[in-house]
């Protein structure tokens, strides 16, 4: 991602979290009283607002180093990287994206 990306996003992805869902309507049902239910490529996740407690005012990490695995293996253009944005910046997503 871009230094201007990223100044753009601050941190979208760790606002929150993303879980892939089953078919089972009871686990949507479950999810979508706590939080969101949507649909990525067809495919139903909850998002549960939940801000990393190490991102920074500014959207930048403070413990980018020692991150855990599941930053480490988030991809920035993924498609989970483009749900975040767009469910957590939907007024810049497309600036946003097209920098990345």
């Amino acid at each position: 991602m871009s230094g201007e990306a990223c100044k753009l996003c601050r941190g979208a992805c760790c606002e929150s979290i993303m879980l892939p869902l089953d078919r089972n309507p009871l686990t949507a049902e479950f999810y979508r009283a706590r939080g969101d239910v949507f649909s990525v490529n067809g495919n139903p996740y909850a998002e549960i607002p939940s801000r990393c407690p190490s991102l920074s005012a500014s959207g930048k990490c403070k413990c980018y180093v020692s991150r855990p695995v599941a930053c480490i293996r988030f991809e920035v253009g993924s498609t989970m990287c483009f749900a975040a944005i767009e469910r957590r910046r939907p007024d810049q997503a497309d600036a946003i994206k097209a920098l990345i």
